[in-house]
């Protein structure tokens, strides 16, 4: 394997360890997750620009003389930077960088994990069609070879483009499928906390709009005055964001796990 090989190699492998890493936000933290992000976005950029001209060929013969193969991995990829673009411009709007007001910041946050969610499933399809080349720019990048003497290089040449094993093969996919896995069963459980967040919300709202009715209509309007001026002496509300999991900002902290930050919530 060259050297311009073994770069995309390993920017390959960094480009999906990052990847997976954001999905468990749990251990890296916001900061980080958003540095990852920015990051990641790069490298994708240069991997774009470093095959630019297999993407040029193929764009201008899509529909005319190319190989179907060539189109389904066309069609991949472009999935894939669709996805990537999508990720990132959401998640550059919900960073705490930005510090945007959203009206609807679950519905953006919905967005950011639905789509790394599908663009990783595409990931995942990308990877199994090639496999095979993945195995052997792993075996370039970990493999390392003592200097031969020159009437050996050939000897050396030829054995570098032996063919994958199987145990080469399950072992790299094994490994890539894992934490694969692993990131959409944890992106999965995010969207599933966020929605029930968001019904758990809408359910308090609705049961503290019946609960003022019915109090209204009990109390005198004097006795109703004095006690919303006693409840409001006593609320304190550190964070007027109110945000839902995984939270908007480093202070978010969920003690009685009902999916909102305790410093939104009245005490």
């Amino acid at each position: 394997m060259n050297t311009k090989q073994k770069t995309r190699g390993w920017v390959d492998a960094v480009l999906f360890a990052g990847f997976i890493a954001t999905f468990f936000l749990d251990l890296t933290g916001v900061e980080l997750h958003q540095w990852i992000g920015v990051f990641g976005g790069t490298l994708a950029l240069y991997h774009l620009l470093s095959h630019w001209d297999w993407v040029s060929a193929v764009t201008q013969r899509f529909f005319g003389r190319t190989s179907g193969k060539a189109r389904q991995y066309y069609a991949i990829d472009v999935a894939m930077l669709i996805g990537f673009a999508v990720i990132t411009v959401t998640g550059l709007i919900i960073s705490s960088w930005l510090n945007l007001t959203l009206t609807h910041y679950t519905a953006w946050l919905t967005v950011h994990i639905t789509a790394s969610i599908l663009t990783l499933l595409v990931l995942v399809l990308k990877l199994a069609l090639h496999g095979r080349w993945i195995v052997s720019a792993a075996r370039g990048v970990f493999t390392h070879r003592a200097p031969q003497p020159a009437h050996l290089a050939a000897v050396a040449v030829r054995a570098s483009g032996r063919p994958i094993n199987r145990r080469e093969f399950l072992e790299v996919m094994g490994v890539a499928g894992a934490a694969s896995l692993l990131a959409l069963i944890q992106g999965a459980d995010s969207l599933k906390a966020l929605s029930g967040g968001v019904a758990q919300a809408a359910s308090q709202d609705a049961s503290q709009t019946g609960a003022g009715t019915a109090s209204t209509s009990s109390q005198s309007a004097s006795s109703s005055t004095s006690a919303n001026s006693s409840a409001a002496s006593t609320c304190s509300v550190q964070c007027s964001r109110g945000c839902s999991y995984p939270g908007r900002c480093r202070r978010y902290v969920d003690s009685n796990n009902n999916n909102y930050c305790d410093l939104g919530e009245c005490a």
